[in-house]
């Protein structure tokens, strides 16, 4: 398949198009990994939103837009149907732009694909690592358990807690975890998490 808006991908996986007039596109996706796209400067933010799903291999893109941080350092949506060049050159503190779910589902049974319903996760838990989804502490441990669980497997794989000293936990399980009581606290359950596309979880066929 094509890329949008006549781009060529290299071996050295960077995007370029053969015009004098780009923009390089700094993106950060929802696992916190930085993409980088070189575009028109005339591509507008649905293009690049775009390219963003295609690196992703995300089809359900209506779920998800772009943001950027203006001058007042609050957060602005990106508007899809104008150049992103001059909406950051107009509004942003700076050239970053960030990925992120735009429209919540009620369930996550409407979200077709694997990669959507991870991207989903990626939010929630980012939002509430940053406090942006108050959870009271047993929700904090449960959804913390849930998190390792996803993304490491179940409890009885591992002799220790030493493997989630660097996993992104809330402060106060992190407090438990340094007082060994993280897995006393939380019952593992054992569910039917979906592989998800990341580099400790299973791979897909």
């Amino acid at each position: 398949m094509p890329l949008p808006f006549g781009l060529k991908l290299k071996r050295t996986r960077r995007y370029t198009v053969s015009s004098k007039s780009c923009l390089v596109a700094r993106i950060q996706l929802l696992n916190n990994e930085f993409v980088e796209f070189t575009l028109s400067v005339e591509s507008t933010g649905q293009e690049s939103l775009e390219a963003v799903a295609q690196r992703l291999e995300l089809r359900e893109v209506t779920y998800f837009s772009l943001w950027y941080y203006n001058k007042q350092n609050q957060r602005r949506w990106v508007d899809l149907e104008k150049p992103l060049k001059k909406q950051l050159d107009k509004h942003a503190l700076e050239p970053t732009v960030y990925f992120g779910v735009v429209f919540y589902v009620p369930s996550v049974s409407q979200l077709q694909q694997e990669i959507t319903r991870y991207q989903y996760y990626l939010q929630l838990k980012k939002d509430i690592l940053e406090g942006n989804l108050p959870c009271t502490l047993e929700q904090a441990i449960q959804l913390a358990g849930l998190a390792v669980q996803a993304d490491f497997g179940d409890f009885d794989q591992y002799e220790s807690q030493d493997f989630l000293q660097k996993f992104a936990l809330l402060p106060v399980v992190r407090l438990l975890l340094a007082l060994g009581l993280f897995f006393t606290w939380f019952i593992p359950i054992r569910v039917a998490i979906p592989e998800c596309p990341h580099s400790r979880c299973s791979k897909q066929d």
